[in-house]
């Protein structure tokens, strides 16, 4: 069993895209020792982050990001546990909508493929549901 959390807050003015990519290395490294999976969706200074993993090291970990003042009005949008995780591949994936015009498309089609892929288990999961439909209200007017 595996435990999930999505939740989505707002950066700080002063929270710019090379400390966001900082603390993705960071991020990345740690999340592996811990098996812990997931992404970011990034777009006009909101995020909205799933991670996923082992209950313990999930729970930590929220509670480190929810602290973290680095964002501000930090809302969960779901915490479940769940039989199999979304983003089994990725110690964490990254998604920049911040870009130019062709970037942002490029991301999208990429983001909207994983959302395809998934398996008849997770598509039918409530935490793809609510994972997709908070991400593409943040994407509306990309």
């Amino acid at each position: 069993m595996f435990h999930s959390i999505i939740y989505k807050s707002t950066a700080k003015e002063s929270f710019v895209l090379s400390e966001i990519e900082n603390m993705l290395l960071k991020a990345k490294k740690h999340n592996k020792s811990q098996n812990i999976t997931g992404c970011i969706v990034y777009s006009d200074r909101q995020f909205i982050q799933i991670i996923e993993g082992p209950e313990q090291p999930i729970k930590e970990l929220y509670a480190s990001i929810k602290n973290d003042e680095r964002h501000f009005d930090v809302k969960t949008l779901i915490e479940t546990k769940t039989k199999e995780t979304l983003w089994d591949d990725w110690s964490m994936a990254f998604y920049n909508f911040d870009g130019s015009s062709d970037q942002n498309k490029h991301s999208r089609i990429l983001l909207e493929s994983y959302f395809d892929r998934a398996n008849e288990n997770q598509s039918n999961s409530e935490v793809l549901r609510v994972l997709k439909s908070n991400v593409l209200e943040l994407l509306s007017d990309k």
